[in-house]
């Protein structure tokens, strides 16, 4: 099995990626369908992992300046449960936080799920807040800086 990454999604992969989506968030976690698809997806900046068979298995989005000039939110983020722990929702994460990097953001923040806060912190995040209710699901808003991109070599 190879070291799991992840890349920008095209509009091609929103079928595969919205799959994956209704799998682990209405399917497995019990979120409303009608909670789980927004408008925010036509305009957000998805990524996606696959594993060795090209099936997609991890997945999120970036909304730019969603939380205020210069910091991005990211959501949406779900690994099929066969590949948890694996790799592929780190990549994930990685690829949005070169995205949103690359796009000018200067943070991210994300809601994640208290289940998830070690994942999180483990990528650089801390906690803001108290800890509340979304989609029937207890949540944390996290935050993290990101470091500018370098531009190469003159």
């Amino acid at each position: 099995m190879s070291r799991p990454t992840a890349s920008v999604a095209t509009p091609a992969d929103l079928p595969e990626i919205g799959e994956l989506r209704h799998r682990v968030f209405v399917l497995e976690q019990g979120v409303p369908a009608e909670l789980e698809r927004d408008a925010a997806d036509a305009t957000a900046v998805h990524a996606l992992s696959r594993d060795d068979s090209g099936r997609v298995v991890a997945t999120g989005r970036l909304l730019l300046d969603a939380a205020g000039p210069g910091r991005a939110v990211i959501g949406r983020m779900a690994a099929d449960a066969g590949v948890r722990g694996r790799g592929h929702g780190a990549a994930v994460l990685a690829a949005l936080h070169r995205a949103a990097a690359e796009r000018g953001q200067a943070e991210v923040e994300l809601h994640a799920q208290v289940t998830a806060r070690r994942f999180y912190a483990r990528a650089g995040y801390v906690p803001v807040g108290a800890e509340y209710l979304e989609a029937g699901i207890v949540h944390v808003t996290m935050r993290r800086a990101l470091v500018p991109e370098r531009p190469g070599p003159a």
